[in-house]
């Protein structure tokens, strides 16, 4: 079914649509980007996480590529307590994720058998406006899913100047699992991967299953865990580049 349908059984611990407008705006003062011949790119946060949060944890990514590519940041639809470890940190009272937990089951280092209500996110990920995105974790995985959804996938990825995975995975939810088996590897779209090999989070080997998903993925592999290296913007940075030479 659409995933349209799903959003008016939407749990009340959903976060609104408009949560936080102000949040991961980089775009210059005038012309928009596309005028400008820059990328527009959608960011989405890990689990338990905010755009806010995600929009400083690649700052220094983004920072390198601001003459390439403008970058949004977008919540998940689905607010969480904050979790403990930055409770009392400044800016630190909310945290969103892209399923509804509470109907998931159990959730290990990031993975769970149920992406439940995982439709909500995929229409507001739908309803934004952007060239590529840039997804991490949680969002990563659901990134994956959603460009092999039996409905929308093919549409997005003919949308997409490129797609790129920070400590990605394929969910283990058995429906989006198979909707990725039954696609195959995907062609045609540029993709960028960030491995950490000491991911304790995401383990490496759960990565690099989903870069076999992607034909000619970049990859990026760097020695430490569950993080975006800053070490890793003149790499990303050629990637984008070539993107603006095709």
């Amino acid at each position: 079914p659409a995933t349209s349908a799903r959003i008016a059984d939407a749990q009340a611990n959903r976060a609104p649509q408009a949560a936080n407008p102000k949040v991961g705006s980089q775009k210059p003062q005038g012309a928009p980007a596309a005028a400008l011949g820059k990328l527009r790119v959608l960011g989405l946060h890990g689990h338990a996480q905010t755009a806010s949060r995600f929009k400083g944890k690649i700052a220094a990514i983004t920072k390198d590529s601001k003459s390439l590519a403008d970058f949004h940041f977008i919540d998940g639809p689905f607010r969480l307590p904050p979790p403990a470890s930055l409770e009392g940190e400044e800016g630190t009272a909310e945290a969103y994720t892209w399923i509804d937990v509470a109907r998931a089951g159990p959730l290990d280092h990031g993975c769970c058998e149920h992406y439940a209500e995982v439709g909500v996110s995929f229409d507001r990920i739908l309803a934004q406006d952007f060239d590529g995105i840039v997804a991490f974790s949680m969002g990563a995985a659901v990134l994956a899913s959603l460009l092999s959804h039996p409905e929308h996938g093919g549409h997005l990825r003919d949308k997409l100047k490129f797609a790129a995975f920070f400590s990605g995975f394929i969910p283990h939810d058995p429906r989006l699992r198979g909707w990725m088996d039954d696609n195959g590897v995907v062609s045609g779209l540029n993709t960028f991967h960030c491995i950490g090999e000491s991911d304790e989070e995401i383990s490496s080997d759960k990565s690099e299953e989903l870069v076999t998903r992607f034909e000619g993925a970049v990859v990026y592999r760097h020695g430490g865990g569950h993080v975006v290296p800053a070490a890793m913007r003149k790499d990303f940075k050629v990637f984008l580049a070539g993107l603006s030479r095709n």
